[in-house]
């Protein structure tokens, strides 16, 4: 498998670009990595540096609804409660107010996820030690049963982008967390081939987004229209929505990429050729984006595949389109990584700005 070759490092800059974190990847230094070899590691070390970061910066707070017993009056008087403890003889109200807490629903999130990640038997020492620490640190915060429900309701402004890059780190923690009910253990699941494609194609579009000015990139979820010339409307229903993974758009040039999470990208054993059904996706991509948008610059294609071993370079024209298939080593010091993903498209990175 193409992850198991890929250093730690490097999955958690894919996980930065992927989450549109960027300025937020600093919460922990390259070196404080080396030696780590597993997710679930890089996942504590980076959820207990977090936690230590925020409550040096100050824990947000928020109002959260509160009934106490008090000897005066304040906020609203809860006057069944009173009345029904008989309250009053022992000079005594209830009394429902606001006060200003640490535990509000962000901060919950963090300090149960920290508890869920103290549950992994096989968590490194050192990051076990760290994540103990940044849980006890939460204390007056309650636990709570994490679930998606949870996270949605989540609210946070632009200013709390460093929270919401930690609830990321969360999110990602209890998806790929499963904890027995019984023992309380819990069992980090490997990534699977298919979250590490949707990994990679995330970063690559906002990779792109980001270290160029160039070309206008396409978000996901816009579809490359069909040319259904001949066909009647009421048929167009059946055809199937068509959605190349990147487009990247500029005055002298259109380019639909499409990203390959294949360990090899050349098919056969003695005669190594570009993979047939690759090439047939791209090319209804190209045919039928160039026959529906505007003219302009002819369309390219590119396959963009990552590899730890042999690099790929191939061009070819097909049917007057040029297509290319290219390869990212993603073992390689990240600082490659970053020129080779501007070489992909033909662009240095002196002139990607």
């Amino acid at each position: 498998m193409i992850d198991e070759k890929i250093p730690i490092a490097n999955i958690y800059y894919l996980l930065c670009y992927a989450w549109s974190h960027v300025e937020e990847r600093d919460v922990v230094r390259l070196e404080e990595l080396e030696g780590l070899e597993r997710v679930q590691d890089l996942l504590g070390k980076v959820l207990a540096e977090g936690t230590f970061r925020l409550i040096r910066g100050g824990l947000d707070r928020g109002y959260r609804e509160v009934r106490a017993d008090l000897a005066g009056v304040r906020g609203k008087i809860a006057v069944g409660e009173t009345a029904k403890r008989a309250l009053r003889g022992r000079g005594r109200v209830a009394c429902d107010f606001e006060e200003l807490s640490h535990d509000v629903p962000h901060n919950r999130i963090l300090r149960s996820t920290l508890q869920s990640l103290l549950r992994l038997p096989d968590l490194h020492k050192d990051i076990f030690a760290e994540v103990r620490n940044a849980h006890t640190k939460l204390d007056g915060v309650r636990v709570v049963r994490l679930n998606r429900k949870l996270f949605r309701q989540v609210q946070l402004d632009r200013n709390r982008r460093y929270y919401r890059f930690l609830l990321s780190v969360c999110r990602l923690v209890h998806e790929q967390l499963l904890v027995d009910d019984r023992s309380g253990e819990a069992r980090f699941i490997d990534f699977k081939e298919e979250r590490m494609e949707k990994l990679y194609e995330d970063f690559i579009i906002e990779f792109y987004r980001r270290e160029q000015r160039c070309y206008k990139v396409n978000p996901r979820g816009r579809a490359i229209a069909w040319d259904t010339e001949g066909t009647a409307d009421e048929q167009s229903s059946k055809i199937p929505r068509m959605e190349a993974d990147v487009i990247l758009e500029g005055q002298d040039r259109r380019i639909i990429m499409d990203a390959k999470y294949y360990s090899k990208a050349l098919d056969g054993r003695y005669d190594e050729k570009l993979r047939s059904n690759h090439l047939y996706q791209l090319l209804a991509y190209l045919r039928n984006r160039e026959a529906t948008k505007a003219p302009g610059p002819r369309h390219e294609g590119i396959l963009l595949y990552p590899t730890v071993d042999a690099p790929v370079a191939v061009d070819v024209c097909l049917e007057g389109f040029p297509v290319r298939a290219r390869s990212i080593d993603l073992a390689q010091d990240w600082r490659k990584i970053h020129d080779d993903m501007l070489k992909a498209i033909g662009m240095e990175a002196d002139r990607a700005r």
